[in-house]
């Protein structure tokens, strides 16, 4: 099965040797392989080559043979062949990421990886078996909360069955917290070539690592190729819903955009309110007396003139750090209020384009874009090595693993390298804490920054505000124009401030009381039946591209609602055993990472000293469990 290619204009061969030039060796090897079945190619070396201090592992070409892939493409590309890519199934595909990496791979991981190239239309898909329901769907709907990502995912699959729903929220544009996060310099800290959608390809991005206007272009882009935009309503709000035990559905109330209340009756609710949606506002003594401007950066006030002003920036999280280079840029004098450093990695070209040499080469050269993609998703998977804590090396004297304390030591000397003149500044930005015990974030700037004579690092306390400013616990007072908070999200806060009620009444708050949210898989509850989370608690993978998640939490539930539907069952809910034995399997999972243990509080921990973020299993480990439902986990009715 072939798939085919717009045929462009050949450019001149100048053109062509740049473009092979800047192509990924490895990538361009295997993807002519795939079309040549030259075996030379699949003979050559590949090599481990670790990236970002250490963080990542990429595998690369051997340099023995970079000349000879590079003149082998010039010749298939100046050649007259097809222009369209030679399909493997999933055998041959194994065959290939075998030679891609040198190395063989788990069943598991062929199936991700397998989804990860997007050979087929939709990698990750749910069909009927019986296609004859009739009216069965006619009266059959769901309500999605939330048109961000994981919402936009879980309506593509939905209009895949034919199955209808509406999305609301309570936003006035789509991209849940894309749409929050307009703030100067915002960013993914991900390469855009795994912050994707796999059932779109080679779409045409202008960054390597997309800015926040960017990828609201694309979901734009895609809620209207896959007719998702009709169904959506924004400003509109889901106030609460409860269980209908003589219905078999939810009771919903929403708020629409004039207003109005509207009363409702859904079969399913998939909530994608996801973890970044409600701000954190810190209470500091006295903020209310402070006459300047102050906002929160998930309410940035675009028609607020920032040039020359005097700016405080509370917070040095992923937020604080791509914010801080940008406003030094314009004139303004900066104090960076902070209290816990953050492991800020270097990432060489993280604000590149996409040139036009590659965008052609994604176009032209077959399979490419899809080695591409894959390319991107393997080096990422060698992070989660760094998580475990490797109990033989701390009885040597270590932290947590050898390559985590390497990492740690390589990001010291890149961090005492930015401040040569200036241990002092140096030690301030150095964090007590192992590297991703919290999150990683990019260096965006934000060493250099600190280095201008107009950006100041304060890392003593803020006692309280006053009429002009801020006084820190020294007694020191700084006046200002503008507060900027950037002080993250309320992330222990699922599915609040809506307000839900299963089975007998229960609220979420009730089941959660003990340690915090908890959830089967990061996705459903007992005494929740038909109620479905995506990015719930501990839904946080350790690795792979998020929309990749969403495809595949779409297509888990998308498979109980057909098995439902084709069985005549009105209630799908997950066992309450199931639901134990899932949750205390997790707990001991996670007593062997370090988020726990290492991370001196941050966001990845709740106010129960739980890890109540992250998913301790391992990115194909979890994969198995959910890439189909287990039927028997569930009560039908």
């Amino acid at each position: 099965m072939n798939k085919s290619r717009k045929l462009l204009r050949k450019p001149n061969e100048a053109f062509i040797r740049r473009a092979i030039n800047q192509a990924n060796p490895n990538v361009l090897r295997v993807a002519l392989y795939q079309q040549t079945g030259d075996q030379a190619l699949a003979n050559m070396k590949v090599e481990k080559k670790d990236l970002r201090g250490g963080a990542l592992t990429a595998f690369v070409l051997s340099p023995d043979h970079l000349d000879e892939v590079r003149q082998k493409a010039f010749e298939y590309l100046t050649a007259d062949h097809p222009t369209a890519a030679v399909l493997p199934d999933k055998a041959q595909a194994e065959h290939l990421m075998s030679v891609f990496l040198n190395q063989q791979q788990t069943p598991a991981e062929v199936d991700f990886g397998y989804e990860e190239l997007a050979f087929q239309d939709y990698p990750r898909d749910v069909t009927w078996s019986n296609l004859e329901l009739g009216s069965k769907l006619n009266d059959f709907n769901v309500l999605i909360v939330g048109a961000g990502i994981s919402g936009i995912a879980a309506a593509v699959q939905l209009n895949r069955l034919g199955v209808k729903y509406r999305i609301v929220d309570k936003q006035e544009g789509l991209g849940g917290t894309w749409h929050l996060n307009d703030y100067p310099e915002a960013r993914v800290d991900i390469s855009t070539f795994i912050y994707q959608f796999k059932f779109e390809k080679n779409y045409p991005w202008n960054s390597h690592f997309a800015t926040q206007e960017e990828i609201k272009r694309y979901l734009d882009h895609i809620v209207g190729k896959y007719h998702v935009r009709e169904n959506i309503s924004l400003q509109t709000e889901l106030i609460g819903a409860s269980w209908n035990p003589e219905t078999h559905q939810w009771d919903a109330e929403i708020r629409n955009v004039d207003g109005s209340i509207e009363n409702t009756s859904v079969n399913i609710i998939i909530s994608c309110s996801g973890l970044f949606t409600i701000p954190k506002i810190p209470q500091f003594n006295g903020i209310q007396t402070y006459q300047g401007k102050i906002f929160h950066t998930t309410a940035w006030d675009h028609d607020y003139d920032i040039r020359n002003k005097s700016i405080a920036v509370i917070g040095t999280g992923s937020t604080g750090c791509q914010l801080v280079p940008g406003l030094a840029k314009q004139k303004c004098k900066v104090a960076v209020y902070q209290r816990t450093p953050s492991w800020v990695t270097p990432l060489k070209g993280y604000t590149s384009k996409v040139s036009e040499e590659k965008r052609w080469l994604f176009e032209t050269m077959p399979a490419y874009w899809n080695w591409f993609v894959f390319s991107t998703y393997i080096t990422e998977m060698p992070l989660q090595e760094l998580q475990i804590i490797d109990p033989e090396w701390e009885d040597k004297g270590g932290v947590v693993n050898e390559r985590n304390d390497n990492l740690r030591k390589s990001l010291t000397q890149y961090i005492n390298s930015k401040f040569p003149d200036n241990p002092n500044l140096a030690a301030k930005c150095i964090p007590k804490y192992p590297p991703l015990a919290r999150r990683l974030v990019m260096d965006n700037g934000w060493y250099d920054a600190l280095n201008q004579e107009n950006v100041e690092l304060i890392t003593e306390g803020i006692d309280r505000f006053y009429e002009k400013g801020i006084v820190t616990k020294d007694g020191v007072r700084r006046d200002f124009d503008l507060v900027v908070v950037s002080s993250g999200f309320e992330v222990s806060k699922y599915l609040w401030p809506i307000k839900y009620k299963g089975r007998d009444g229960t609220t979420p708050d009730q089941l959660w009381e003990k340690d915090g949210a908890r959830a089967h898989l990061g996705i459903n509850m007992p005494w929740f039946p038909n109620f479905f989370m995506f990015y719930g608690p501990n839904g946080n993978g350790r690795g792979g591209g998020f929309h990749s998640w969403a495809e595949i939490w779409s297509r888990y539930v998308g498979g109980l609602i057909v098995h439902m539907v084709e069985q005549g069952y009105q209630e799908v809910e997950v066992r309450d055993e199931v639901f134990k034995a899932y949750n205390d399997a997790m707990d001991k999972e996670d007593e062997k990472l370090l988020w726990k243990s290492r991370g001196k509080g941050g966001y990845y921990v709740n106010k129960h000293g739980r890890s109540g973020v992250n998913m301790p299993w391992s990115v194909h480990d979890f994969y198995s469990m959910v890439q189909q439902p287990n039927f028997d986990d569930f009560d039908w009715r």
